[in-house]
């Protein structure tokens, strides 16, 4: 993805990239507090395999895959539970910090990707794949693209957790907006409020997609849970599968 995508997250991940991660307007400018920040990711993915054990869905403790994981948030909390973490991301400027605020953490192998795949992992190698508000940033067939990829590297009986946007919600004024507009004429907007290194766009990947590209690619579907972590404009949901 050697684009404008990668170009707007070198500079998110270089100007502000806790904000980049997490986008709370009070945070803005590097007001993130590190150790809130951090243990934000340890909040989430304790609930998330919480909400695997209620469904019955118990992964294998060997690798982990954090698609997109930008400082490490999620890859710092994911470390806790498994024997490896992998963390990819697009943005150098991104694994630089994250490498930087994990070197007490041998058991995280951050991997900068520009790839339009994830052929930097082998068939089958991941026990558990987790992702969230990271593909609504990547175009729609790309998504599409690295769902698939999800499917290849994940090893039979593994579990994958992703979250994406599935359509705009047309109940909210910024719904509309992206709607009507889309992210070339939204960036100008976006530069204007947040200044020219601030700019990230998001792109949704409608359910039914998702539904039959994991089909086609041996993924049991488990649970479909709406989960907004778009944030207002969107309908977004979180996907929980196993690889029969």
């Amino acid at each position: 993805m050697k684009n404008r995508h990668q170009e707007q997250w070198e500079n998110l991940g270089t100007h502000d990239p806790y904000w980049a991660v997490l986008s709370d307007p009070s945070k803005k400018n590097r007001q993130w507090d590190k150790e809130i920040f951090f243990n934000s990711g340890k909040q989430e993915i304790h609930r998330v395999l919480a909400n695997l054990r209620q469904q019955h869905m118990q992964p294998r403790l060997g690798t982990a895959l954090d698609f997109g994981c930008g400082v490490g948030r999620l890859s710092r909390a994911l470390s806790t539970h498994f024997k490896k973490v992998i963390g990819v991301d697009i943005s150098s400027s991104m694994i630089a910090e994250a490498r930087t605020q994990h070197r007490e953490h041998p058991n995280i192998d951050f991997i900068h990707n520009t790839a339009n795949d994830l052929s930097i992992i082998p068939d089958g190698s991941i026990d558990f794949i987790y992702s969230n508000i990271v593909l609504q940033h990547i175009p729609s067939k790309q998504q599409k693209r690295f769902i698939e990829e999800f499917c290849r590297v994940l090893r039979p009986s593994g579990i994958i957790v992703f979250q994406t946007p599935s359509q705009h919600d047309l109940s909210a004024i910024s719904g509309w907006a992206h709607f009507l507009l889309g992210n070339r004429i939204l960036n100008i907007l976006r530069r204007v409020k947040y200044g020219k290194h601030g700019v990230m766009e998001v792109h949704i990947l409608p359910k039914q997609w998702i539904l039959k590209t994991l089909g086609e690619c041996g993924i049991s579907i488990n649970e479909v849970e709406r989960f907004d972590s778009s944030g207002k404009g969107f309908k977004s949901y979180r996907y929980y599968g196993t690889k029969s």
